[in-house]
């Protein structure tokens, strides 16, 4: 309850709760301190604010007005299509059509060899699925193998380790 209440705060200081609202955040606050006190830091706060608005209002005549005639007066940066930003990007759609056209033999050349690698790509996958599935006991035949090999070698070490080196 009292996270609700201290989220409505700033709004119930600023005068923008409806009438059951500010009623509940009143009752809260006759129990709560630290409500309270955040309230009126709140309210410290607003009319800090406002005095500083209006000493500046004062110092500047009209602070709007002001601040409007400050933003018509600033020009707009050009874009990057004006003057010679536009003819750089037809020299440069220019230099990419050509270099395109003298290129396109070799891009042309280099589709073809991608397809025919992919081509050639997708033949040994399929014979590799033709063969695995001609020899259906494929894989206890590699385990068996590793097997013997790992045998192999094991007792290749422990012969290795139980001779005397002679120096």
């Amino acid at each position: 309850m009292h996270e609700e209440i201290h989220e409505l705060l700033s709004a119930y200081v600023d005068g923008e709760l409806d009438s059951n609202q500010r009623q509940e955040v009143e009752r809260h606050m006759s129990d709560c301190g630290k409500c309270r006190e955040e309230v009126a830091h709140l309210l410290e706060l607003k009319a800090l604010l406002s005095s500083t608005y209006e000493e500046l209002e004062m110092k500047n005549g009209n602070m709007e007005q002001t601040v409007m005639a400050r933003i018509r007066s600033e020009t707009t940066p050009e874009t990057l299509l004006s003057r010679g930003g536009m003819a750089a990007a037809i020299a440069g759609a220019i230099v990419l059509a050509a270099f395109l056209w003298l290129a396109s033999s070799i891009i042309t050349k280099g589709i073809h060899v991608g397809v025919t690698l992919t081509s050639i790509s997708f033949s040994l996958i399929r014979s590799a699925f033709t063969v695995a599935g001609a020899l259906p006991n494929l894989l206890e035949v590699f385990l068996v193998l590793a097997l013997v090999v790992l045998v192999a070698s094991g007792w290749s070490v422990r012969r290795l380790l139980d001779t005397k080196s002679t120096g």
